[in-house]
């Protein structure tokens, strides 16, 4: 009997500190450090991110080399009205995995509407659809701490969609189907 408390209380002491060992290596953060604790920055990889910029730089110069578009000539020629609408689309943002929302109303050619991130708020885009159905265009892009910044946009109008290339992520807006 005797034993057994002695086992009991060593391995309760043992336990203990343990406990406090452990308590006492991992850092705490007080609810007033908590607004000002700042997680280690990681250092860039600056020839990773090379590479993978010019493996971009090679899709995107590929993809323009297997364009299918036709000379802008009187015979090709579209209607200015030809892709009013409204057309609309969902991306999500590859390096952030947030998701926005586009609504765009089209009228003789000239594109206009609204970006909605929900962590951000709501930015405007307009866009130019030619004759030819080349779109040129600007939009405002939240980055990934909420800060506007300007982004071309460029694409093409086919069929009831409008492919659009918004800074570096591929867009598809299509009309709602009533």
């Amino acid at each position: 009997m005797v034993r057994d408390v002695f086992w009991i209380g060593a391995i309760t002491g043992i336990a203990l500190l343990l406990g406090a060992g452990y308590i006492a290596s991992v850092p705490s953060q007080s609810s007033a450090h908590a607004a000002w604790y700042v997680p280690d920055a990681k250092t860039f990889d600056r020839p990773q991110l090379e590479r993978r910029a010019e493996a971009t730089i090679g899709v995107l110069s590929q993809r323009a080399d297997e364009s299918d578009d036709e000379t802008a000539d009187a015979e090709n020629a579209q209607p200015i009205d030809a892709h009013d609408g409204v057309y609309v689309g969902v991306v999500t943002i590859r390096g952030e995995g947030r998701i926005v929302t586009f609504k765009l109303r089209v009228t003789n050619g000239v594109g206009s509407g609204t970006l909605v991130q929900r962590e951000c708020g709501v930015t405007p885009i307009t866009l130019k659809v030619s004759s030819t159905a080349t779109i040129t265009g600007l939009a405002l892009m939240f980055s990934s701490t909420c800060l506007k910044t300007e982004t071309a946009v460029r694409g093409r109008a086919v069929g009831g969609t409008l492919q659009l290339l918004v800074g570096n992520q591929y867009l598809v807006l299509s009309k709602p189907s009533d």
